[in-house]
């Protein structure tokens, strides 16, 4: 009976010592959430490789805290250890309760078509680090040439540090609900916002006029609320305390619509997601569409509430905005052009000749290219950060060296990958293509503008190929 009892006893402490330690491994570090858009790095500082980004109010797990910098895991990691780390952030904008919640989904769930293998670099020669059985779903993201890296389905941090590893990309298709239903993961993709803890409200899609609602160059459902006309007080009216910037939507990446200025009153409702629609503070209406716009809640509550007023049932005035004359620049006086010989044909037109000797002994020597991508090699010349009109912009200069002329769609392909390889959340990007013989400190050929999420603008500049051999 005695030796029953040890057993029994021995066997609950075995337990309590497996329960303990499987506790303690899903409990390291703290679960925190970032309080804006927040880039990882590749080391403790800012200096080092940018390899993803947070979206506000991601849900992450964090530990290892050292020089202000602490290692960012999956919310769901068990390995306390820094080699799962998917990258390093700042510890100050990670806070302990969510402030706001703006997720964004990323990469595209496929699946291979055959057996496929995963490898330590974008190239045949690296080492397999995985197998991919035909039809895995995994998750894809960070293209490179005609690779592209490889993550799991429920990843939900976009890091280049959270991937498997790369595969080559001609060997994936889209998943589709038959797929996904038969490897099953049911009918919808796990992407990074549902992984989000705090509820996030969706409403239904409807349609809207054109132009109506948009925000980028993108058509989104308009706020939908019901216009009600108060007899008394409704939201709240706020004295503001420091300048505040209203955005056309719920997002610090939305259109810039006006500043308010400290002592302002204004009247705040319809908060979501850690923002307040603003909106005069006479304003009868109860109705979100009739808003300035939308403003941080912590910016915005800064300030002193104001006692409210019972609003009288009368006409409300609206102030008409007056066309104030601006004045017009005075036309620039001709410039003259030294005009090239010209030949007249049989039919009467004139044609300029182009004496090329004279572009003889101006041919610089051009870069060395460095890289390949969409079957041109490349080398990025000059990149800088600057601020134009309150927005960051990151200029890329890039020598392409060929021989042909490249067609619009190529120079597009071709513009779109260097983008997605130096693109950073909430900063524009804008890609500058010179080809061979032209003046790298003068006017590129072709010009490609993004943001953190689209091509913005494409042209090109067929004249500054003037001298080169393609003109």
């Amino acid at each position: 009976m005695r030796k029953i009892n040890t057993i029994v006893v021995l066997s609950v402490c075995l337990l309590f010592l497996v329960v303990s330690t499987a506790s303690a491994a899903w409990a390291f570090g703290e679960i925190r959430y970032p309080d804006r858009p927040l880039n990882l790095r590749k080391g403790r500082s800012a200096r080092t490789a940018w390899v993803g980004s947070l979206t506000p109010g991601q849900k992450v797990r964090v530990s290892f805290l050292k020089d202000g910098w602490v290692a960012v895991f999956e919310p769901d990691e068990t390995r306390n250890s820094e080699s799962a780390a998917v990258g390093y952030s700042n510890a100050k904008y990670l806070l302990k309760k969510q402030t706001r919640v703006e997720p964004k989904a990323w990469g595209e769930l496929v699946y291979p078509w055959r057996t496929l293998n995963v490898r330590t670099t974008p190239s045949v020669r690296g080492k397999k680090v995985k197998t991919l059985k035909a039809m895995e779903h995994v998750k894809i993201d960070f293209p490179e040439d005609n690779w592209t890296m490889v993550f799991s389905p429920g990843a939900t941090i976009r890091s280049e540090m959270n991937a498997i590893g790369y595969s080559s990309s001609k060997y994936f298709k889209p998943a589709t609900r038959s797929s996904m239903a038969k490897a099953g993961l049911g009918s919808k993709p796990k992407v990074a916002e549902e992984r989000v803890s705090a509820p996030i409200v969706v409403s239904e899609a409807v349609s809207v006029g054109s132009g109506q609602g948009q925000v980028g160059g993108a058509v989104v459902p308009p706020p939908v609320s019901v216009p009600v006309k108060s007899s008394g007080p409704w939201g709240k009216v706020l004295t503001l305390k420091k300048k505040v910037n209203i955005r056309k939507a719920r997002t610090s990446g939305s259109r810039y619509v006006r500043t308010l200025k400290p002592g302002e009153k204004v009247r705040v409702d319809f908060l979501k997601n850690g923002w307040y629609a603003v909106f005069r503070e006479n304003e009868l209406i109860r109705k979100e569409s009739r808003a300035l716009g939308y403003a941080l809640q912590s910016l915005v509550e800064g300030g002193k509430e104001a006692s409210v007023s019972v609003v009288e049932k009368k006409a409300v005035s609206v102030a008409v905005p007056v066309a104030v004359p601006v004045a017009t620049s005075v036309p620039a006086a001709p410039v003259k052009v030294a005009s090239s010989p010209t030949k007249t044909s049989g039919s009467g037109r004139k044609t300029m000749v182009i004496d090329r000797s004279k572009f003889s002994n101006t041919k610089r020597v051009d870069p060395t290219p460095d890289k390949t991508a969409h079957g041109y090699q490349y080398r990025i010349i000059e990149k800088s950060e600057t601020k134009q009109l309150g927005e960051t912009w990151i200029t890329i200069k890039v020598f392409l060296a060929t021989k042909k002329l490249p067609s619009t769609n190529a120079l597009k392909d071709f513009s779109t990958t260097v983008w997605r390889e130096n693109k950073r959340i909430n900063k524009k990007v804008a890609i500058l293509v010179f080809l061979p013989g032209m003046d790298l400190e003068d006017l590129s050929f072709g010009v490609t503008k993004f943001d953190d999420e689209k091509m913005l603008e494409f042209w090109v500049r067929k004249a500054t190929l003037f001298g080169t051999e393609f003109l």
